[in-house]
């Protein structure tokens, strides 16, 4: 059944807690000086109880907290935490069998907030919501009827399992396939290359993969830099089994139907964005040197304008207005990106208002720009 399914790859990214955690957070608590009011809330704090639902990045941004801790504080095992707790700090020292018990009790907790959001998962009541596909809710929380379907709990619990399955770029953009092979590629490409836990990018290795902080609430400029890292790679890696996972998920990109989920602070921005095949602007724009050479300028020069407009900015400590220019040029990058990476075109309009912009900057600041990497298509 899909509902043991979802359970199973939500319990995958909630993490277990080790008997030195434990240890250290109780002996946290005893040498405390203050006095603890809520000792329990105190310890779950102290073991990151909350933390452990916070490790996929976009998961988190869609589960019902505050609902999910009142349920959780109304269990046994709450409660058995409590008196366990009350116990150590009479005694005012902690046991082997105590570490034991209170891990097991965490555990049963932690149960307690995934049966909270599992039964969410599958309300078939309040229909579709961002877990299952992030945009799909109305403003006012109504119920979703999206595109006139009806769903049945498996479809629920399905649509949330990609979710749940995503790999997170950052805070903000996962990726997401029904292809296993390509999915089981992507996570060893992020655990061979130590970018984070098997579901994530840390937000500061995005840096490795040329991805900039201007960069992260713009899903398809995030793609397109994505794609053309791999292909350098391909170029540059002497590591056959790293530049074998390289040449696999490109070519994998081909024909596999991607999904984007994009969770922007902004909640009124969340999509799901889906790619039925990338194989027209592989094969035109990243497979052949000449418009490879020409994008990579593209890309390269916009990031250094980019980076050199930022400096000049706190210079003159104009930095809110630099900003805001930047704000507009990565709105129309994004746009260029788009038409890229779903048409294999151009959008001259997106150009056009993208040169606008770095002639108006690099006449304020003094900053130079090489104007022919916004020719390459003319």
């Amino acid at each position: 059944m899909l509902r043991n399914t979802f359970r199973n790859i939500f319990e995958s990214i909630v993490e277990d807690f080790t008997l030195s955690e434990i240890k250290d957070s109780i002996e946290r608590i005893i040498s405390s000086k203050e006095k603890v009011k809520d000792v329990v809330e105190r310890f779950l704090r102290e073991v990151n109880f909350q933390g452990r639902f916070r490790q996929h990045p976009l998961v988190w941004k869609t589960i019902d907290w505050g609902n999910a801790s009142k349920e959780y504080k109304k269990s046994d095992a709450y409660k058995k935490i409590q008196n366990k707790l009350a116990e150590i700090l009479r005694k005012q020292e902690v046991e082997v069998k105590d570490l034991h018990e209170l891990s097991s009790l965490l555990r049963e907790l932690k149960g307690v907030v995934i049966d909270f959001i599992e039964k969410q998962v599958g309300n078939i009541k309040q229909g579709l919501r961002h877990i299952h596909a992030p945009g799909s809710v109305s403003r006012k929380e109504a119920i979703n009827l999206y595109f006139g379907e009806e769903f049945t709990v498996d479809d629920l619990y399905r649509l949330a399992s990609r979710l749940c399955s995503s790999i997170a770029f950052g805070e903000s953009i996962g990726i997401y396939s029904e292809n296993e092979a390509f999915m089981r590629k992507m996570r060893q490409l992020v655990e061979t290359l130590g970018f984070g836990l098997p579901f994530r990018i840390e937000r500061d290795k995005l840096r490795e993969i040329g991805i900039r902080e201007y960069d992260v609430n713009h899903p398809y400029v995030v793609l397109l830099k994505f794609i053309m890292w791999l292909r350098n790679q391909i170029d540059v890696e002497e590591d056959p089994e790293k530049r074998e996972i390289y040449l696999s998920i490109l070519n994998m990109l081909q024909s596999a139907t991607i999904n984007m989920f994009f969770m922007p602070p902004d909640k009124e921005r969340w999509c799901t964005i889906s790619f039925p095949r990338l194989d027209f602007f592989i094969n035109n724009w990243v497979q052949r040197d000449e418009k490879r050479k020409d994008l990579k300028a593209l890309v390269d020069n916009i990031d250094i304008f980019i980076r050199d407009a930022l400096k000049k900015s706190k210079r003159k400590k104009e930095v809110e207005k630099v900003r805001n220019a930047i704000d507009m040029l990565m709105n129309n990058y994004e746009i260029l990106c788009r038409e890229l990476i779903e048409y294999g075109v151009l959008d001259f309009y997106a150009l056009r208002n993208l040169m606008d912009l770095v002639v108006d900057l690099s006449v304020m600041y003094d900053i130079r720009f090489h104007f022919k990497s916004l020719m390459l298509a003319i």
